[in-house]
């Protein structure tokens, strides 16, 4: 009996040490909302299980000052948020209680350095496991335990892997875990990195030169399930198990390089955007090698910041207005919506159905679609000017500005 009840206990204590957004993208089931570990999702690709039908009174359930304006998203799991802050002395790395909005722990660390649009960091925290790893603008990758914020490892991409220097608008490439690998574009010497995420050693470097603005993602494209992202020349394909190259495709750009949109997986195919090359969609042949010339291409989208999302076989972005394209009919228009909230730069949360749209300006609108048009269900005010991805886990929308990250109630209206 005691051997029993010690086995059940040590199985218990196992399961705390993966989180249930890990749980989830193995099981491959549909993306839950209580948890949002790292950049646009639980499958980084800005879908949710669910929304409200009818715009709900937002309530604010707490709010927590900051220091300043930061760029980096916030990730939330097992009832904890981790959120990145800077003051003009330090960068912060905090850890607050979901519900209450309490902080559990903070670690700081100096960075008196300037950059254009504030120095804190771009890249929105991943949360794996029991572990939290932060990169900052200029290269500082953290692992830290996520129950105690204590310090597990810590790599310099400058020193580390050879990068010559930090780019003009700081890291901005959010990490990534498959496999086993903590995923990361350091640049220099190689475009991006493979980690072990317990001890930061190196298992393998992907080919590649420099590092642009634009996070990576993991799919499987013509058969084989490959890292896609961007260097500072190129789009490219890298395998999971090696980081061998497996493709490159060169990428008009502006001077410095600047591309920052995450690609999106449409069904197996690749849909890239920027301000440059504007909306573009590749298909892939044998072997996971990408067809050089897009299928489609379509000039209605063509963000600077923000990335499209896929649904189906449609693609909502934002230029100017809220765009619908048809990715199974040559990126054709199927409607186009200006409501206020859509004319500044948006970044979107969907499901099958309705979306979440919220802009820099702190704006939110909440929008039903399909194929025929797009109906705004509500919009509303909820912060000051922000650069920020929003995150949505577990009915609870975070958002935050130079004063304050705000938890509002996203309950049904109903």
């Amino acid at each position: 009996m005691q051997r029993t009840m010690l086995m059940l206990k040590v199985i218990a204590a196992a399961m705390l040490l993966v989180s249930p957004a890990h749980l989830w993208a193995q099981s491959g089931e549909t993306t839950p909302t209580a948890d949002w570990p790292q950049w646009r999702g639980i499958h980084r690709d800005g879908h949710v299980s669910d929304l409200p039908q009818t715009m709900p009174p937002m309530k604010v359930l707490w709010k927590h000052p900051v220091a300043g304006v930061c760029d980096a998203g916030i990730a939330v799991t097992a009832g904890r948020v981790f959120m990145a802050d800077r003051d003009e002395r330090n960068d912060f790395y905090r850890c607050l209680d979901a519900r209450s909005g309490t902080e559990i722990w903070v670690r700081s660390f100096p960075n008196t350095r300037e950059m254009d649009y504030g120095a804190g960091p771009r890249a929105t925290p991943l949360v794996h496991r029991d572990r939290v790893y932060a990169l900052s603008a200029f290269g500082e990758l953290f692992c830290f335990d996520s129950r105690t914020g204590k310090t597990v490892w810590q790599k310099d991409f400058l020193k580390d892997f050879g990068a010559d220097k930090v780019p003009k608008w700081g890291y901005c490439s959010s990490p990534l875990v498959t496999q086993g690998k903590l995923v990361v574009s350091p640049g220099g010497k190689a475009a991006i990195v493979a980690l072990d995420p317990e001890t930061g050693k190196t298992l393998w470097n992907g080919a590649g030169t420099g590092s642009n603005y634009s996070s990576l993602i993991v799919g499987v494209f013509g058969g084989v399930e490959q890292i896609v992202g961007h260097d500072d020349a190129s789009l490219g394909g890298w395998e999971v198990a090696t980081g061998k190259r497996l493709w490159s495709i060169a990428m008009e750009q502006v001077e410095p390089p600047f591309i920052v949109p995450t690609p999106v997986n449409v069904g197996g195919k690749l849909l890239v955007t920027d301000q440059k090359n504007e909306t573009q969609l590749f298909a892939f042949g044998k072997a996971g090698l990408i067809v050089e010339q897009p299928i489609a291409k379509s000039e209605e989208i063509a963000p600077e910041v923000v990335t499209p999302v896929a649904v189906g076989d449609l693609i909502l972005g934002q230029s100017k207005k809220l765009i619908c394209l048809d990715a199974s009919n040559k990126l054709v228009r199927l409607w186009a919506e200006g409501a206020r909230t859509f004319k500044a730069d948006c970044h979107l949360i969907v499901t099958q159905d309705r979306g979440l749209a919220f802009n820099k300006r702190g704006e939110v609108a909440l929008f039903s679609f399909d194929r025929k048009g797009v109906k705004v269900l509500g919009e509303k005010k909820l912060c000051r000017q922000t650069p920020m991805h929003p995150t949505l886990a577990d009915g609870r929308l975070y958002v935050r500005d130079g004063e304050f990250l705000y938890c509002y109630d996203l309950s049904d209206g109903q």
